[in-house]
């Protein structure tokens, strides 16, 4: 006699999808992020508090963006030959 909830078995449960390859990270955010990491263990561990360390590299990191952004706005946006 045949029993009523048979699974199948493991193997043909099993589907092969299609192989991807690996998407590789983005160079320039994960060394920014390398670097960032860097400077708030070496600060941290030189004895400066925490929070301190966290608004220091925020307002570093804001300034930067807002430098780039007006040397962006500063370049013209053709060259003239």
């Amino acid at each position: 006699m045949k029993k009523k909830n048979q699974t199948a078995p493991q193997a043909s449960a099993c589907v092969e999808g299609p192989m991807r390859p690996g998407y590789p990270l983005p160079t320039m955010p994960t060394i920014l992020v390398v670097i960032v990491l860097a400077l708030f263990t070496a600060l941290t561990v030189s004895g400066m508090p925490v929070e301190t360390v966290a608004v220091t590299l925020g307002a570093g990191g804001l300034l930067g963006i807002e430098l780039v952004r007006r040397l962006i706005q500063s370049l013209p946006r053709r060259r003239s030959l």
